[in-house]
């Protein structure tokens, strides 16, 4: 089994035989093959499923929710303080076969199966402040 891994802090406390009765502070071991997390929790390693969000790191603070009858334990979320959101460079969006941008009956479609770039609006207005190019193997206005 190939995964990511942390070493277990010294400084977390021994497990107690008596599971808790709410979330639990732990920190991220490794993240397996199959997707499960292996989280140090009360310093036994702990085998958990994890709510989608931000993508988690090893050696990340998480706080864990035991597991219990009706499952897994699950990790709730990384702790740490507040940041705010920073914008990006660069944002690059990615599907396999269709990317759509929508806003009401406007929409842009990327399609990998034909190489399509569709434009769908009422008025569809393109700006340039320098040269406008258009290029292409024929190109045909109405």
């Amino acid at each position: 089994m190939n995964s990511r891994v942390a070493p277990l802090a010294d400084s977390q406390p021994t497990a107690t035989a008596e599971p808790a009765a709410g979330p639990l502070r732990g920190q991220l071991l490794a993240i397996e093959e199959d997707g499960w997390l292996v989280v140090g929790v009360a310093g036994a390693p702990v085998r958990c499923l994890c709510l989608e969000g931000k993508p988690l790191e090893v050696g990340d603070s998480v706080l864990v929710l035991p597991a219990g009858s009706a499952g897994p334990a699950i990790v709730l979320g990384r702790i740490g303080p507040y940041r705010e959101p920073q914008p990006q460079a660069r944002l690059v969006l990615e599907a396999t076969e269709v990317l759509t941008l929508k806003c009401g009956d406007v929409a842009i479609d990327l399609r990998a199966a034909d190489g399509k770039l569709m434009l769908r609006g009422e008025d569809v207005l393109l700006r340039a402040r320098g040269t406008q190019r258009i290029r292409a193997g024929a190109v045909a206005i109405n």
